[in-house]
């Protein structure tokens, strides 16, 4: 079942653990989109000091969740924490240069896209889908047990 829900959210670009941790919200400056594409303006205020033009999710968007899916390669098995689905753990990124400045690495267990749970391949596909009309693209993961969250405003840029 590699069925990512990870969503090439990152592209234009935590889970449960152990106890209350709070979330580590990784930002970087506006320097380029990971995909080649322009990023947009940075946003005059908001949460994300990241931004990717409305028009290159459109162009992920628009190619399919499956377009996504072959610059990232998941392990075989979901994650599971307490006999529930946790999320998947990425195995490895392809296209290396598509992935640079996004803090995603093989290990890390994406848990979210955008709020939506991403277990069943309709539910990536919502999350996928939700990027056309969303403000921002937040990806909900964790590293060696520790919860964070990548987080990328989406700019019109029409």
């Amino acid at each position: 079942m590699r069925v990512l829900v990870l969503i090439p959210v990152v592209m234009l670009l935590g889970g449960c653990g152990g106890g209350s941790t709070q979330a580590a919200v990784v930002r970087a400056p506006v320097a380029g989109s990971p995909t080649g594409v322009p990023a947009a303006p940075p946003p005059p205020a908001g949460p994300a000091d990241r931004a990717i033009a409305r028009s290159a999710v459109h162009a992920i968007v628009s190619q399919g969740l499956g377009y996504f899916l072959q610059r990232v390669e998941l392990d075989d098995r979901p994650v599971f924490a307490d006999h529930k689905f946790h999320g998947f753990r990425i195995a490895r990124l392809r296209d290396q240069p598509f992935w640079d400045g996004v803090d995603l690495k093989p290990g890390d267990v994406v848990t979210r896209v955008n709020g939506f749970p991403i277990e069943r391949p309709e539910q990536a596909q919502t999350a996928f889908d939700s990027l056309e009309v969303s403000s921002e693209l937040r990806v909900e993961y964790d590293r060696e047990g520790q919860a964070r969250e990548l987080v990328y405003g989406i700019l019109d840029d029409r």
